[in-house]
Formats: C-alpha cells, structure tokens, sequence
C-alpha cells in the first residue's frame, strides 16, 4: 500500500488506539486500585520538615540512603 492511498483518519484513528486506550488502561486500572484501597494517598511531610536544609546532600549520599 502506498503512502499516498493513506487515509488521514485511518492515521489518527490508529494514534488513538496506540496511545489513548493503553492510557486509558493505565489510569483506568489506577482509580481502581484506589477506589479498592490498595493504593494510599501520600502522608504529607511532617511540621518540622525544613525543605531548604542542604546538609543532607554530603557526597555519601545523606538521607537518601540511611547515612545521618
């Protein structure tokens, strides 16, 4: 089949199906993982957590992995 005998909606129509329904999958099967309580919302940060602390980037890696 030549390019030129493409239809341009045939395209859009197999972008549609390449990527919208396997998005519409993922988020589909995600509030559901929520709705079932499997998924939990994030907690928020505790009240003492200072988010423009730079000491816990040493070079060791800090905080990141369990070096105080």
């Amino acid at each position: 089949m030549d390019e030129a005998e493409l239809n341009p909606l045939l395209i859009i129509l197999f972008y549609i199906l390449r990527c919208g329904v396997p998005l519409a999958l993922m988020l589909g099967v995600s509030y559901l993982l929520r709705r079932l309580g499997v998924i939990k919302e994030a907690r928020p940060a505790p009240k003492d957590w200072d988010d423009n602390n730079h000491n816990n980037e040493a070079a060791d890696g800090g905080l990141a992995h369990g070096k105080v």
